[in-house]
């Protein structure tokens, strides 16, 4: 029996490219007068439609004055793509925290935020798809490297911090037990304490 012909390995997409398809997505969508944001993992991308609500941009506008309110030193980005071009990852963070310093050593960096310098990642739950922040952005921002994440979620009225990254079953995961809170009550994150009472809730 004759053996079967090898066929040639494909070539692998670079990192590079998926930047550049992402960029050209979100592009696309805002030519469309759309808002979209495109995430890159597993050598794919997944584009998301944009749609907040005013409810969670109205947190996203508390978290930035309290933050900044309190520290001098704290950078404020909304919407911004943090990611790991080392493991191919890139996501898209409601609000994301750097140091003065960590964002002057990247301010040639255009495309995104490089996720070690990003001392937290903020998410505020999207009612119609909040398993990419509770599953997706709670497993890759640890690979990622991102010390501190905190979960909003405005369904229920909690707010989560995670931290303490360490290696689980042979992955990056948050080995410190959450943090959990009510809405009302003062969030201890880092050095910041965040009033909660004002939160607005979705309505059920």
């Amino acid at each position: 029996m004759s053996a079967q012909p090898v066929e040639p390995s494909k070539p692998t997409v670079t990192y590079q490219q998926l930047m550049e398809l992402a960029e050209a997505f979100e592009a696309e969508a805002e030519n469309r007068g759309e808002r979209a944001r495109a995430d890159i993992a597993n050598q794919e991308i997944t584009v998301h439609m944009m749609s907040p609500s005013k409810k969670h941009g109205r947190i996203v506008s508390m978290l930035v004055r309290q933050i900044e309110e309190q520290d001098e030193d704290a950078l404020t980005f909304a919407e911004t793509r943090v990611h790991h071009p080392g493991l191919g990852l890139c996501r898209t963070a409601d609000l994301a925290v750097m140091t003065q310093e960590a964002y002057e050593s990247e301010e040639d960096e255009e495309f995104a935020a490089y996720a070690p310098n990003v001392s937290v990642a903020f998410e505020v739950v999207s009612p119609s798809n909040p398993a990419n922040d509770h599953i997706t952005k709670l497993r890759d921002y640890p690979r990622m490297g991102v010390p501190v994440y905190v979960i909003i979620d405005p369904r229920d009225g909690t707010l989560t911090v995670y931290s303490g990254i360490d290696t689980v079953s042979g992955e990056p995961a948050y080995r410190d037990t959450p943090a959990r809170y009510k809405f009302g009550d003062a969030a201890q994150v880092g050095t910041w304490t965040l009033d909660t009472a004002t939160f607005p809730r979705y309505r059920t």
